[in-house]
């Protein structure tokens, strides 16, 4: 359950899950070889072995378990959902209570709108001792047993509740829309609302966030507030999941582990219309689930893992190439950082909003619909701006895999080795747009993996800069960045470049050793924010000085402008979009002034109404150049139509 930001110059995310319920035959790998334990079933085999020794567990049953039993009632517009978690204190005090999140509930809302709070908690009940359960807030859900849990003790707790999916409008899954929504989260501070997590739209149903979890621990204390929604929310722990899912008759569904079989009469009742799955995933992080009729599926196997693209018919060519980025990508860590651990990867289109490119769950990725469908929708002044369709057209397929591959690099970063993804957002989200860019070294060369990492990686620092945001460090919690934009410019647009830099500094036998070493220890546990540059000094102690200098140049220091680079339009899109380089017409200037006119604009409308801010002009009560704090996206479609414009 962590929206993963993938920020290009037209900021972007997306989302994902893992194995498919009643798909289409596919070239598929049969049911790994039984177990004693079924969860471990969605574990490859060679996994299966040392997962409680990587774990640092003695067994599986120690982690979390949550027993979920979904149903998806109407037409995916509503669910009811009955959990059961099971719980160990694993701590050396005993406990007076357990603290769940709704993750769907705490986030908030886009510019603009109303809160909205899906998830309806409806009851609670632990079921081998007294307890109460209630509900603190919308997000906030608390069991307190009659006496206290003790170390080493368990606590059963049962929740009901209930949801409701938002309803997306096909007219927001565009690339020129989201453009314009990622610009108004700008202006915003915080990030573009839930993106799109629990929806449904384009005939695509997307669970994410969809049920409680339990709080995040910070010493002795659970975690009841998130300081902000910028960057992601969720738990970062391992846990079990054993579902049983309730769904209508035609609906094809991915999620998060594998499938055993269907349930039939012999377990329940299956009304007519309906049908019943069961679905393990051991060692997980969070648990999602994306459903449509409608939808196609294309498989490939990498080794013994089937990765599978699943997309709306009239996408094909997007999702045939998206199997194809997910595969190679696949390839290419598993050679680099050490074996995938889950027996399949589904890649889902999903209609993700509020500027989402892109977001991860273990087995499970899902890619915004707006990569898929042509660029020439929901044109306007920017499209017009950019040279037209085509030229966009150009660039779409770039921005695709660019997304596709960071999405599946988190299936190391953050799903295999773990991180505080609050305190140090840096540790998975800048490795994994640094490991995008190794995917395109390794299958296309250095030249390429520059140009797209210039404007996937770089223009997210420098058009943080040309909006008039500060440089500074890297490695802080998510709450300390004053923006999205600060946050998208520096975890995502300058942190990834300390991995080059170790890399030369290093070389590459010493370099990608050390990247070994680092996921081999770290594999389903919680690295710390040193754990690369340690792995790194302890491969090669004798540049340990070297390293952590390097670490605390790009993480705490401010020297982006000196490394990096201002930002250079012409150079940039004349490089990248053929048809706006020179003589195309299209005058980068122009487009760089809109730029530095939008910074102003967005600083201002952060807190319209609350005054001048310090440096920028304009009467109080107002933004900038006296421009009335009203609706952002008509504000700043405005501007982009006027810059357009000769």
């Amino acid at each position: 359950m962590k929206p993963r930001r993938v920020v290009s110059w037209v900021p972007a995310l997306c989302l994902a899950t893992g194995n498919a319920l009643g798909q289409p035959t596919l070239t598929q790998t049969p049911l790994p070889p039984p177990t004693s334990d079924p969860l471990l079933l969605s574990l490859r085999p060679a996994v299966r072995a040392e997962l409680p020794r990587a774990a640092g567990v003695s067994s599986l049953a120690v982690l979390p378990r949550y027993d979920l039993e979904l149903v998806l009632e109407g037409q995916g517009e509503r669910y009811r959902l009955r959990e059961t978690v099971t719980f160990t204190n694993t701590e050396s005090r005993s406990l007076r209570e357990v603290v769940f999140r709704v993750y769907a509930n705490a986030t908030r809302p886009r510019p603009g709108t109303t809160p909205v709070r899906p998830v309806t908690f409806q009851q609670g009940r632990c079921p081998d001792a007294p307890c109460t359960v209630t509900a603190e807030s919308p997000s906030v859900l608390v069991a307190r047993p009659s006496a206290p849990l003790a170390p080493g003790g368990r606590l059963r707790v049962e929740l009901e509740v209930t949801g409701v999916l938002t309803e997306i409008d096909a007219s927001r899954t565009n690339i020129m829309a989201q453009g314009l929504e990622s610009l108004g989260s700008l202006a915003a501070n915080e990030g573009g609302g839930d993106y799109g997590l629990l929806s449904r739209g384009d005939g695509i149903v997307s669970l994410g966030n969809f049920y409680p979890v339990l709080a995040r621990r910070t010493g002795a204390r659970w975690e009841r507030t998130d300081g902000g929604s910028v960057g992601d929310l969720g738990s970062d722990e391992l846990s079990n999941v054993h579902a049983t899912l309730d769904v209508p008759q035609d609906l094809l569904v991915a999620t998060t582990g594998i499938s055993l079989h269907t349930l039939g009469a012999a377990q329940a009742p299956v009304p007519a219309g309906r049908r019943r799955f069961e679905v393990v995933a051991g060692a997980v992080r969070d648990f999602a689930v994306v459903g449509g009729r409608a939808l196609a599926v294309e498989g490939r196997l990498v080794g013994d893992v089937e990765v599978r693209s699943w997309f709306l018919p009239a996408h094909r060519t997007a999702g045939q190439r998206v199997l194809d980025v997910a595969a190679e990508a696949l390839a290419v860590y598993e050679r680099r950082f050490g074996p995938y651990p889950y027996a399949d990867l589904d890649v889902c289109e999903a209609p993700l909003v509020g500027g989402a490119g892109g977001v991860e769950f273990p087995g499970l990725v899902t890619v915004a619909s707006m990569f898929y469908r042509p660029a020439t929708e929901g044109g306007g002044g920017l499209l017009g701006l950019l040279g037209g369709g085509a030229a966009l057209s150009n660039m779409l397929p770039a921005m695709l895999e660019f997304v596709t591959a960071h999405e599946v690099a988190h299936q190391y970063w953050h799903a295999l080795v773990g991180s505080d993804s609050r305190a140090h957002p840096f540790v998975d989200e800048s490795l994994a747009q640094w490991s995008a860019m190794l995917y395109l070294e390794e299958r296309y060369g250095a030249e390429r993996a520059r140009r797209d990492g210039d404007m996937n990686v770089r223009m997210n620092y420098q058009f943080m800069r040309t909006l008039g945001q500060d440089d500074g460090a890297v490695d802080r919690p998510t709450a300390a960045f004053a923006t999205p934009m600060a946050y998208a410019g520096l975890v995502y647009g300058k942190g990834p470049y300390l991995y080059p830099a170790l890399r030369a500094a290093a070389g590459d036998a010493v370099f990608f050793r050390a990247l070994r070493r680092y996921t081999d220890t770290w594999r389903f546990r919680t690295a710390p924010p040193t754990g690369f540059t340690d792995a790194l000094a302890t491969e090669h102690p004798a540049g340990a000085q070297q390293y952590r200098a390097l670490a605390r140049r790009w993480l705490q220091e401010a020297h982006g402008d000196e490394d990096l680079g201002q930002l250079d339009l012409g150079a940039l899109l004349g490089g990248q979009v053929p048809g706006l380089g020179p003589g195309s017409g299209v005058d980068p200037q122009q487009l760089q002034d809109m730029m530095q006119l939008l910074g102003p604009l967005l600083q201002g409308l952060q807190n319209p109404g609350a005054g001048t801010r310090p440096g920028v002009g304009g009467a109080p009560g107002a933004a900038p150049n006296g421009v009335p704090g009203a609706d952002v996206d008509q504000i700043v479609q405005q501007i982009l139509q006027g810059a357009g414009g000769p």
